[in-house]
Parts: C-alpha cells; sequence; structure tokens
C-alpha cells in the first residue's frame, strides 16, 4: 500500500510539474499575409533566437541549453526599455513552419504565456503569418493583459510585413505631373 501511495504522490507531482506551462485561459491571435514567399518569410522568423532581428521591441537574444531551435531552448530576449523576457522553446517543426514557446520570466503582469507562431501560404505566392498566445491575467484587469499581448504580437507581425513591402509600382508620370501642376490661366 505505502509504494502505491509512493506512486501516486510521485504523478501528482509530475502532473503538478507539468501544468507550470499550461496555456492560460485567456487568448489572442493575429495574422498578416507578407508579400513574399512562405520559405523567405520562415527563414526570416523561423529561429528561436532570431527575435532581435525582426521584433522592433527586441534589441538582444541569446540562447542557453539546447540548440537554438531544439526543444527545451531557452532565450533571453532583452527589451528596449532594458527589461527582459526569458522564454523556453516547447515545439519546433521546420517541416510545418512553426513553433511553440512559453514565458518563464517576464515582466509583463501575465502567466501562463504560451505562444505559437506560424507561416503558411497564401494566395498569390505570399504568406500567411499567424501568431497566437494563451495566457493568464496577474492583478490586472484581463481587458488590459490582452491588450498588452496584441500590441506585442501585432508589433512584430507589422514588422515583418512592412520587412517584405514590396514598392508600389510607379503612376503613369505625364498624369501624376499634370495632376501636381497648377491649372494653366488663360
Amino acid at each position: 500500500m505505502n509504494k502505491f501511495v509512493r506512486h501516486a504522490a510521485t504523478a501528482g507531482l509530475l502532473l503538478a510539474a507539468g501544468s507550470g506551462h499550461a496555456a492560460g485561459s485567456l487568448s489572442f491571435s493575429s495574422e498578416e499575409t507578407v508579400d513574399s514567399s512562405p520559405a523567405t518569410v520562415w527563414k526570416y522568423v523561423g529561429d528561436f533566437n532570431g527575435f532581435d532581428l525582426w521584433h522592433p521591441q527586441v534589441r538582444n537574444s541569446t540562447v542557453k541549453g539546447a540548440a537554438t531551435n531544439k526543444v527545451g531552448a531557452v532565450r533571453t530576449l532583452k527589451l528596449s526599455d532594458g527589461s527582459e523576457l526569458v522564454e523556453k522553446l516547447l515545439k519546433y517543426s521546420a517541416a510545418n513552419t512553426s513553433y511553440t514557446y512559453t514565458s518563464l520570466k517576464s515582466p509583463f503582469p501575465i502567466k501562463n504565456y504560451v505562444a505559437t507562431i506560424s507561416v503558411s501560404p497564401a494566395p498569390g505566392g505570399k504568406t500567411l503569418m499567424k501568431w497566437s498566445a494563451t495566457f493568464d491575467a496577474v492583478n490586472i484587469d484581463e481587458d488590459i493583459a490582452t491588450e498588452m499581448v496584441a500590441i506585442a504580437l501585432n508589433g512584430g507581425l507589422w514588422k515583418v510585413v512592412a520587412n517584405f513591402e514590396k514598392p508600389a509600382a510607379p503612376e503613369d508620370a505625364p498624369a501624376a505631373e499634370a495632376a501636381a501642376a497648377p491649372p494653366a490661366t488663360p
């Protein structure tokens, strides 16, 4: 009987330890169409240690532990305001062009943060980039916590879109010049 109790207690501890990265009760998801192929966009955003290359609020990214894109890798992100985020890679699939990570340390009033970034084909040779997260608010209104996450995720998505924007086709030069010129007086 004591052996059974020990096994039950061990199982309970393992379940409790595993729930430390459980998804939160709140969620936010955003997606944008990027004017480039999925392979090219994935090269840009698919490196777990590459946030400093494309997210406007991340100044530096370093990885400890496992190799950069291996489950278990832990990255530290230095933000533009000097604060730090520490995040752990939970899933990574180059074949499915997606990865999932969780926050271990954050200056933001949220916990149980789990996010997934993915890219997939979109019409016209473009890419649909999606970033979704689940989380819980800590001592803050849920709407405010959700808005904070939305700002962070959308800021990154918009930067990726801007990076791949193609210049607008030049207008018909003579027509543009005529429209810009003041009317002739008789």
